[in-house]
This record gives structure tokens, C-alpha cells and sequence, in this order.
């Protein structure tokens, strides 16, 4: 189980990784050619604007997901040098906090999902729940990449070990 989960968490990161880095590509052509169509041509691409907002919305919730499996997920440090002990208790809360999070941001995803279905955007002739279906995907992944880490021993937010034997 301990192997199957890594690996599904590694093929998912290099999915997420390779898929943001085409559509950041991707958004930088459209956006300069629209650039171009609209400036120089005086001829818009009325459709680009829906386009890139999809667009950019998948890159940046499949980064998150790529953050997360790297722990290079924003964290802070409010209260300074603490003892080991307190240290792991509020990097206990931390995760459970953020799989929480994780966990509604899926479930919450589901409903928006399901609520957009039969909206259509104006100038592609789409389904909304295109921009929305990002979200539990994001959520799913990340969960994915959590659970491996807490599989190997390791904290996903800070990556340190979280072995209870140093506290």
C-alpha cells in the first residue's frame, strides 16, 4: 500500500508539474497573440478572456498541488522558538488543519460543480463547471500527496521529520 500510494503521488506531481508548465506556455502565446490581434489588427479575440481565465485557474491550482507534494506550501511561524513538544503539538494542529481544508475544499468543489452544470460561458460554448472542476481535483491531489507524506514519516507542510521520538 506504502508503495502504491508513492507511486500514484509522484505520477500525480509529474502530471501537475508537466500540465502547468504547458498551459503557463500555452496562456503566454494566447495572451500575446491576443495582445496583437487587439492592437495591431484592431480585430479582439472576443473568446480569450474566458479562455485564459480557465486556463489560468488550472495551472494555479495544479501548482498548489505541486507545492504541496514539494512542503513548499506557505507557513508560519508565530510564535518563535518553542519547546520540542509544543513545536509538534501545533505542527500536529497545522496538518490536521490543512487536510481538513483540503478535504472541504473537495467536497465543496462537488456542489459547485454540480450547481454550474448547465451554465455555458458566452463566447465558448462550454460548461462553468470546466473552472470549477479544478477545485476538487486540487483537493484530491493534494490530499493524495499528504497522505504520502504522512505515510513516509515526513511533515507535509515543513518537511522535517515528524517522528514523535524528538519531542
Amino acid at each position: 500500500m506504502k508503495q502504491i500510494l508513492n507511486i500514484l503521488s509522484e505520477k500525480l506531481y509529474a502530471i501537475c508539474k508537466t500540465a502547468s508548465a504547458v498551459l503557463l506556455g500555452v496562456l503566454a502565446v494566447f495572451i500575446f497573440a491576443g495582445v496583437i490581434a487587439r492592437y495591431i489588427f484592431n480585430s479582439p479575440f472576443v473568446w480569450l478572456y474566458e479562455l485564459t481565465l480557465i486556463m489560468f485557474s488550472w495551472m494555479v491550482f495544479l501548482a498548489i498541488s505541486v507545492a504541496v507534494k514539494k512542503g513548499e506550501n506557505v507557513t508560519l511561524n508565530l510564535f518563535g522558538t518553542l519547546p520540542k513538544t509544543v513545536n509538534f503539538a501545533f505542527m500536529i494542529i497545522a496538518n490536521i488543519t490543512t487536510v481538513l481544508f483540503f478535504f472541504f475544499l473537495t467536497k465543496e468543489g462537488i456542489v459547485i460543480i454540480r450547481s454550474t452544470s448547465t451554465e455555458t460561458y458566452n463566447t465558448i460554448n462550454i460548461s462553468t463547471a470546466w473552472f470549477y472542476v479544478l477545485v476538487p481535483v486540487c483537493g484530491i491531489f493534494s490530499l493524495i500527496h499528504m497522505l504520502d507524506a504522512y505515510v513516509n514519516r515526513i511533515d507535509p507542510l515543513n518537511r522535517p521529520s515528524i517522528s514523535s521520538e524528538e519531542v
